[in-house]
């Protein structure tokens, strides 16, 4: 590409071999325009050069600034698959059913199967054997009286207590409007407890229990990663 020293080069010539072969006594006028295009051609190639660099906003980058669209994508990918939830158990047989189980469940009682992972994810990472030392069992970790609600005879086992945790979600999403925050706040942290200390929103989390302040938008971030 021509860079503008180069223009003004080629200027210089020009003028110089019109200066030598033009006779009239307007020289001044022909050398003025000869300038206005220059001008012209600088303008011109400095716009073409700044469409080159519109970056991927939609935005002309600055003068001297790269546009490396494949980098930025990589990134915005990375960004993306960083949160991205995969059943994560070694065996191929439970990862099968727990999916099953969650799409059961999710039709059923209308809970997004993206929600149903991000909170077996967090409460027992794909562990259908896990139990807390509260006593919080399985997948969705159900406390004892949460079972015996919910009619769970084997909190071990993959549908029942993805069953009984969905139940369990889709609850709390009814009783604070959809509210997914709130809902989560009251799964880690017992609704009783919400209304016992004040909590009426989710910028009232600070008052409930560290665990449930972590919890919440750990949950989230899965949900909306």
């Amino acid at each position: 590409m021509i860079d503008n020293i180069e223009l003004f080069k080629i200027a210089s010539l020009m003028s110089n071999n019109s200066f030598r072969s033009c006779n009239c006594i307007n020289r001044s006028n022909g050398f003025d325009m000869l300038l206005i295009n220059l001008l012209e051609a600088i303008a011109s190639k400095n716009q073409v050069y700044n469409i080159q660099n519109v970056n991927i906003n939609g935005n002309i980058s600055k003068s001297g600034e790269s546009c490396n669209l494949a980098k930025e994508l990589d990134t915005v990918n990375s960004i993306h698959n960083s949160h991205k939830l995969k059943i994560s158990s070694k065996n191929e047989d439970i990862n099968t059913k727990i999916e099953n189980a969650i799409s059961v469940a999710s039709k059923k009682y209308g809970v997004d199967e993206k929600l149903i992972k991000s909170i077996i994810k967090v409460e027992s990472d794909f562990n259908p054997k896990t139990e807390s030392s509260a006593g919080a069992k399985g997948l969705m970790q159900l406390m004892p009286e949460n079972c015996r609600d919910l009619g769970i005879t084997d909190p071990f086992d993959i549908e029942q207590n993805i069953d009984g945790g969905t139940r369990h979600i889709k609850e709390y999403l009814d009783r604070y409007h959809g509210n997914v925050e709130m809902a989560l706040m009251a799964y880690n942290g017992g609704p009783t407890r919400m209304m016992r200390r004040g909590v009426r929103s989710l910028e009232d989390i600070y008052l409930m229990p560290k665990e449930t302040q972590k919890y919440v938008p750990k949950v989230m971030k899965y949900y909306k990663g």
